[in-house]
């Protein structure tokens, strides 16, 4: 961003916004829902600024602020397989990235990064390219996990314990253990 005092208040109005979302309520709400597209316009100006920026607003993060993206990247990636999004898919993408810019101890995020591969594939893209293109938005560990898991061709939602389910309002994504 050219102005410093711009990329000040675009930080200060996201933590603003994070600070106002109960990650409990957000994570039951239908989809789509208006946090989804206030997180989507986050991503968006997020993927503007630049890598020392980005790292500003990554440590700006607190945890709970990275569980509303990563609740946003699935949500996301089932607006994006209901609406055949590519936009939709590369913002949730993104998203989880900044959720797991710190990855803990024991997380395994292979088993996240399972229905965005399932989504691409759905949508007839090229998963290891969708991922290149948003691990550049992701801190090195990530991207790296990102790029590698997106090459594996034995990736399916089963295997990683998610099922596909049909709803009167399309597709969901459903962890069914854990």
């Amino acid at each position: 961003m050219k102005n410093g005092n711009t990329f000040h208040t675009y930080i200060e109005d996201t933590l603003t916004l994070l600070n106002q979302i109960e990650v409990v309520a957000y994570y039951g709400k239908p989809l789509p829902y208006e946090v989804d597209q206030q997180i989507n316009m986050i991503i968006t100006r997020f993927t503007a600024v630049t890598p020392a920026e980005r790292e500003q607003i990554q440590g700006a993060l607190a945890p709970e602020h990275r569980s509303l993206f990563g609740i946003y990247g699935h949500r996301a990636a089932t607006l994006a397989a209901r609406e055949a999004s590519a936009d939709w898919l590369r913002s949730g993408l993104i998203g989880f990235a900044m959720a797991n810019y710190i990855i803990p101890e024991k997380r395994k995020v292979e088993v996240g990064m399972a229905v965005y591969v399932h989504v691409a594939r759905k949508l007839g893209l090229d998963p290891a390219k969708v991922f290149a293109d948003a691990a550049v938005y992701a801190a090195p560990a990530i991207a790296a996990e990102m790029r590698a898991f997106s090459q594996r061709h034995d990736v399916t939602l089963s295997k990683y314990g998610w099922q596909e389910l049909k709803t009167p309002d399309g597709v969901k994504y459903k962890f069914t253990y854990g």
